[in-house]
This record gives C-alpha cells, structure tokens and sequence, in this order.
C-alpha cells in the first residue's frame, strides 16, 4: 500500500469523525455558524502546528498565484461547498443530498484525467463508479425517515460533487510550485475564514443568537478533526492521483455511520440489504481504484 493511500485512509477517518462533531452542533445551533467555528478552530490548530515545525517563515517564499490556487480551493470546497450542501440537505433530504454528493468521486477521476492527463483506465473508472454507488447506496439505505420533497431540485447537491471533485485540481496546481500541502491548506484557510465571517457580517448570521456551550464544544472538536482529515487529504492529493486519494477517502461515510449509534445514543437501523450492497459495492470499488491505480 502507497503512502498516498495510507494517508487518504487517515483523511477517511478524519472526515467520519468530523461529520459526527458537525451533526452534534447543528442539532442545537445553524449550520452556517457551525461551519465557521469548525474552520476557525482547524485553523488555529494549523496555525500553531506551522509555528512549532518553524514552518511559518516558509510562507513569505509561497508564490501569490499558488497561493490564489490555494484559497480558491479552500474557499470553494468549504465555504461554498458546505453552505450549499446545508442549503441541499434542507431541501430534498440528508440522505438524498449524501448519494447525490457521493458523486465527487467520478468528476474528480474525470477531471483529473481531462485536466491533468492522470490515468483513467476501464479498470479504474469501474472501480470509482463502483464506490459512488457504494456510497450512495449507504446514504440512502436510512433514507425511511428522512423528511424531504423527494428528488426535486437536485442541483446543490450536484453542484457540490462538483466543487468537491475540482477543488482537487487546484491543490494540485498550487502544490507544483510550494509543496508543502498542510502549510498550502493553512495559506488558503488564513484567507479563506476572514472572508467567511466578512460574509456572515453581511448577512447578518452573528444577530441570531449567541452559541449554546454544547456547540462550542462540538465545534472544537469537529475542528480537531478536520485538522487531521483535511491535513491527510491535502497530503494524499499530494502523494497519489486524484482518483485514488479521493475515492479511497469516501470509507469515511462508514466510520461516520458506525458511529451514530454510539454518539447519538440511537438503534443502528441502516442494517439492511441496501447498506450490505453498499458496503460491499464501496470497499470493492475502492480496492479496484487502488490496485489499478499502483
């Protein structure tokens, strides 16, 4: 196994336990300020991580336009992506909005292949549209009591698979000219949460109450851990082709499901043929993606 790989797992896990600590938050606070706190505190850790490696004079000699590429990926995947999918969820269902986004995988793999002339074998694309299914198959197989319009308006959910598979090319474009991934993604934050709170000023988000202490903590740790996934992902972007890093980083919707029954005190209820399709269907796609992409 490729140290790409090993850490696309790591970024994986990350990403389970992330979404975790943001469902712990919205369940008593908005989604828009949840996000905020999660990036500020991934932020600061990122910023305190560059200060005890030395690494924050390295930043002086990143080049403006790695750095442009930088926000823009960090800008676009977070604070664009995750406003979209709330809207998306909130509109036509989480379970809906998860098979929908799990499409990020195929247009990363295609773009990748278009755009920076990554290999795309049969091989490979079956297994990244066998992991798409996978993971759509699981998001969809607790779908019973999830309250939603059904499948209308399926654009912001489609959208953000869109950002999700693209903002890879822009880390990777950046990466060519500063390869430091985890002091690149503090680059593109450190812009990227300044204009985040610019835009909830305008908005007015900060006027809608003060933040219950249960989601300060929850953001905290949400932020603890998007540190290590986003960190492990920029890292495998770095050290493997797109359609690996990204396909392989999608188990992280099992260790997310796993984890409801334990975090949230409720009966594991997606164990039905649809969630054993899925599982299976993700982790074959998955291997096929990393043997064939060696």
């Amino acid at each position: 196994m490729t140290e790409g790989v090993l850490w696309a797992l790591v970024a994986a896990v990350g990403f389970g336990l992330t979404q975790v600590s943001n469902r712990k938050a919205n369940q008593v606070f908005d989604a828009y300020r949840t996000a905020f706190g999660m990036l500020l505190t991934l932020l600061l850790v990122l910023l305190a991580r560059a200060a005890v490696a030395g690494e924050l004079g390295l930043v002086t000699s990143a080049p403006l336009s790695s750095v442009a590429l930088f926000t823009m990926a960090t800008f676009f995947h977070f604070v664009v992506g995750w406003t979209l999918l709330a809207l998306s969820q909130q509109r036509i269902g989480v379970a809906r909005t998860g098979a929908l986004v799990s499409a990020a995988p195929l247009a990363g793999s295609v773009l990748a292949a278009i755009v920076l002339d990554e290999p795309l074998t049969s091989a490979i694309l079956a297994g990244v549209v066998l992991a798409v299914a996978g993971v759509a198959l699981i998001s969809l197989s607790g779908a019973g009591n999830d309250d939603s319009e059904g499948w209308a308006n399926p654009w912001l959910a489609l959208t953000v698979a869109g950002i999700w598979g693209a903002t890879p090319l822009l880390i990777r474009g950046g990466l060519e000219q500063f390869d430091y991934p985890v002091l690149a993604l503090t680059l593109g934050l450190g812009v990227s949460v300044p204009l985040f709170a610019v835009i909830l000023t305008v908005t007015g988000a900060w006027r809608r109450g003060s933040i219950p202490a249960q989601a300060r903590r929850w953001m905290i740790v949400g932020g603890l851990t998007s540190a290590v996934a986003v960190s492990a992902q920029w890292i495998s972007f770095d050290l493997t082709t797109i359609a690996v890093a990204i396909t392989v980083q999608q188990l992280g919707a099992l260790v997310a499901v796993a984890l409801v029954p334990v975090m949230f005190k409720e009966p594991f209820e997606r164990m039905n043929l649809k969630f054993g399709v899925g599982v299976f269907a993700m982790l074959a796609g998955s291997m096929i993606v990393v043997l064939s992409g060696r």
